[in-house]
């Protein structure tokens, strides 16, 4: 067992050594970096001297080698985008994360184990066949089709849910609003109002 286990994990570094060398070597045929942190109006005094204080001008292995050590050290470097260490953006969203992980996995949980209970016992039931319906239609659908229509119900339809961003959960079945209760018809009320707004707006852009 001990032997497995070791023999797994042995395969598994061999698999993440590959596709980081796969994935990193790839990445130099997407852009220079250089002049995504920049700009397209920076000299070539100031492009040679940040792509030498980034290890740009360095071979690839010798780029990768290097990545490689500071990966090991928990150092990913700095974001192209944000120009911020890596590591210090994987901190500050670690803990949504983890939240979303373990709400997904007591979710599945909860809802999953009932579920294959019942459906193991009554098979041929109505509610069965439901279930086993819904759990082939969940399993064939991509992921972020999915994620469309759990937004469009959780957080258009009935607006229990922000729609984007971690955001604050409400009520379910209701939103709290300056201490009272907003129902659906006022949500749907409020929407059309955000609407007739917006519309006011771009027409008065225009003109």
């Amino acid at each position: 067992m001990l032997a497995f286990i070791l023999r797994r994990i042995l395969q598994s570094v061999v698999v993440m050594a590959v596709v980081a060398f796969i994935a990193f070597g790839l990445f130099n045929f997407t852009g220079d970096p250089v002049t995504f942190m920049v700009g397209q109006d920076a000299t070539q005094e100031d492009r040679a001297r940040l792509r030498a204080d980034l290890g740009l001008d360095q071979p690839f292995y010798v780029q990768f080698g290097r990545f490689v050590g500071r990966a090991v050290q928990g150092e990913f470097g700095l974001s192209l985008r944000q120009g911020r260490p890596v590591s210090t953006l994987l901190k500050e969203r670690l803990p949504a994360t983890l939240e979303l992980a373990f709400s997904a996995a007591l979710l599945a949980l909860a809802i999953g184990i009932p579920a294959g209970v019942y459906t193991a016992l009554r098979r041929d039931s109505w509610l069965a066949q439901g279930m086993l319906a819904a759990s082939l239609v969940g399993v064939s659908l991509p992921t972020f089709l999915i994620g469309i229509l759990l937004i469009l119900v959780f957080a258009v339809l009935l607006g229990w849910l922000p729609s984007f961003g971690r955001g604050q959960t409400v009520a379910l079945g209701s939103r709290i609003s300056d201490g009272r209760r907003v129902r659906r018809p006022q949500l749907r009320d409020l929407r059309m109002e955000c609407s007739v707004r917006a519309g006011r707006n771009t027409a008065s852009n225009r003109n």
